[in-house]
């Protein structure tokens, strides 16, 4: 794995996804969540503790909101860690707006930032992260410096 570089880097990659063909032939689409996202970070992100804040007032599914509030509370201190917070996010869950800040003994090395419900951002120095989400989405493009405030 690549040592990370002292620049945080940002990249956005559409949220809603292109799939396999299903019996009817048309191509089934399919939502990035937050699970998939930790579950890419592969053992970079088995380490870090989170600090999350969800913007749920546009759910209105009862279960979404438990969950997403029981997120914010369980990242509040010194944090939640991977496997608790990939626990919490289950592969279904889908926000509007998230942001998950992921720390390393303390210092932030990586920002998930989930817009709109229509693209996911990146930010992070670790340069074997930013290729991973190139790798499994090729779309993802840079976000210029200073287009986003971490």
């Amino acid at each position: 794995m690549a040592e990370a570089s002292s620049v945080m880097q940002s990249i956005t990659f559409a949220a809603w996804r292109d799939g396999t063909p299903c019996s009817s032939g048309a191509a089934r689409r399919h939502y990035v969540t937050l699970a998939e996202l930790l579950v890419r970070l592969g053992s970079f992100g088995l380490g870090l503790t989170w600090k999350a804040r969800i913007d749920d007032t546009q759910h209105i599914d009862d279960t979404q909101h438990t969950v997403f509030a029981e997120m914010e509370r369980a990242s509040v201190g010194s944090g939640i860690g991977t496997l608790e917070l990939l626990a919490l996010a289950a592969p279904h869950l889908q926000a509007v707006d998230a942001v998950f800040w992921g720390y390393a003994d303390g210092d932030l090395v990586v920002i998930l930032r989930e817009v709109d419900s229509t693209s996911w951002d990146v930010c992070t120095a670790n340069e074997w992260v930013l290729c991973e989400i190139r790798r499994h989405y090729p779309d993802a493009s840079p976000i210029p410096s200073g287009g986003w405030d971490t």
